[in-house]
């Protein structure tokens, strides 16, 4: 991109958080929205947009017999919308949403608590544990993924894992919950330290599946449940994956914060619902939300037995503009393939492993009639074995680029205008977009409140004033941060799949 058209960018993007600022004036006028409490829990959708939560409500609805948590909450909380951009981009990466709301201020996509000039912010999570409160970080990423980790450290990389994780133990929470052995295990760190040793001499229980988490009494927990991020929902529901469930770690996380005298702070992330919509995987987004929804529910049946406990939810980013499409005469099909997801037992993720480098269209057919609950044509199993051999995608174009998973979900993409043969839900990407997302408070505490618009940056403000902290991070501005942007442009990538990995 040319400086003119940065610069330009830049300013667009300021202007569109000076327009959320009047309804940001108003949420802080409102009475009671912005109560006191002694615990906080920031619960993270990472990548979900509101098609996502459409669909989602409908399946719970329909199929499962029961509405969603999400649904109460919006219906007696206070919620609302908010902007998403980073410092110069309309369409964030995770690291820059978590800064926003974690710091205060905006970021340039691809750090953690930093500015794009080197200039380190203080989190949210690292202000309350000066008070004195414990944290939990629970997450189904890697547990130093961007959203937990931009909360508590400073990083100029939001890969720099296999350091986060030292930097998790100089810091102390008292839970940290997710994947990614990768950068604990001294047998796959690349330096070889034991992290599972440091942090058990630091107190900290480590366990490493489910049943050592239900066993374990140990007041810290380092749990670290697979080697990068925590297998999908399908995957664990269907076909046997052994990991906790994202409410099985809230669980075991609750109970050992609210044992601490000076109350806590959480923050919950629902993180492969972006994963799945990377992948264009319908299956694998339903059930994580519906996951996601089962430790919301965790979550607000504990803030209605704790009045002192405020809750605030918040989706960083839509990701991939999923779209469930209306079908047949007047639209009266348009559920028939919602409906068709209940055959869908298991995600890309776990078929692409079984499928190997090299498998026959025999195989994919098999595979997509045990896992998908789809009858493959042969044509279309030669489609897939030709992503997966020969790096032949469908569709052909940079915005489905998380392949070859973008061309497996091409293949069972509805063909009858009519009726429904398969899910009629469409993805227009791979990639993050830049949709304004949910946001909401809940808490006995909380009042009614018309909230309209905000900015992601506004939830920091939420959390310093019910936490009693009088905080401002430094502030970077536009041109600002477009002028070290414009030092760094002739720079290569530090690492060639650093491209593709701001998720």
């Amino acid at each position: 991109m040319k400086r003119r058209d940065l610069i330009k960018a830049g300013v667009m993007a300021g202007a569109a958080a000076a327009l959320s600022a009047q309804s940001q004036s108003a949420l802080s006028n409102q009475p009671g929205i912005l109560t006191r409490a002694r615990n906080l829990i920031f619960f993270v959708y990472d990548g979900m947009g509101w098609e996502d939560y459409a669909i989602a409500q409908f399946y719970s609805r329909r199929v499962l017999g029961k509405p969603l948590a999400l649904e109460r909450f919006l219906a007696t909380g206070v919620s609302g919308l908010q902007n998403t951009n980073s410092l110069t981009s309309f369409v964030t990466e995770s690291s820059a949403a978590g800064n926003a709301w974690s710091t205060g201020v905006k970021t340039v996509n691809g750090g953690l608590a930093i500015h794009a000039d080197g200039r380190k912010l203080t989190p949210i999570f690292a202000l309350a544990k000066q008070q004195g409160k414990a944290v939990g970080l629970v997450s189904t990423a890697t547990i130093t993924h961007a959203t937990p980790a931009s909360f508590v450290v400073s990083n100029p990389d939001r890969n720099a894992e296999e350091q986060i994780a030292e930097q998790y133990l100089e810091f102390g929470a008292e839970v940290y919950l997710g994947g990614g052995t990768r950068f604990f295990d001294p047998a796959v760190r690349r330096d070889k330290k034991d992290m599972y040793a440091a942090f058990a001499a630091k107190g900290y229980g480590v366990v490493k599946n489910p049943r050592e988490l239900e066993a374990s009494n140990a007041s810290k927990l380092l749990g670290v449940f697979s080697s990068s991020h925590v297998p999908y929902e399908a995957d664990r529901r269907f076909q046997g994956v052994d990991v906790p469930s994202l409410a099985q770690m809230t669980r075991a996380a609750l109970p050992r914060l609210a044992a601490h005298s000076k109350g806590f702070v959480l923050q919950v992330e629902a993180a492969r619902i972006d994963h799945a919509n990377h992948l264009n995987d319908p299956a694998a987004t339903l059930w994580d939300i519906l996951a996601a929804d089962e430790a919301l529910e965790v979550v607000m049946n504990f803030v209605d037995q704790n009045p002192d406990t405020l809750l605030i939810i918040g989706s960083d980013h839509v990701c991939g503009a999923p779209a469930l499409y209306g079908t047949g005469r007047s639209y009266l099909e348009g559920s028939a393939g919602v409906l068709l997801l209940a055959n869908q037992k298991g995600t890309f993720e776990f078929m692409l492993a079984r499928l190997g480098n090299n498998p026959s269209p025999e195989q994919v057919v098999e595979l997509f009639r045990t896992v998908k609950g789809v009858a493959l044509k042969p044509e279309q199993a030669q489609v897939v074995v030709d992503a997966i051999t020969k790096r032949v995608y469908l569709p052909d174009t940079v915005r489905y680029s998380v392949q070859p998973a973008n061309t497996l979900s091409w293949v069972m993409r509805q063909t009858d205008a009519n009726k429904p043969d398969l899910p009629n839900i469409g993805w227009n990407s791979g990639q993050h977009t830049a949709s304004p997302t949910v946001f909401g408070v809940y808490g006995r505490g909380v009042a009614a409140a018309r909230i309209g618009l905000i900015d992601n940056t506004y939830n920091f403000t939420l959390m310093t004033r019910a936490l009693g902290i009088r905080f401002q991070n430094p502030v970077m501005s536009e041109q600002e941060a477009l002028e070290v942007l414009k030092s760094r442009a002739e720079q290569p990538w530090k690492h060639p799949e650093d491209a593709l990995a701001l998720v």
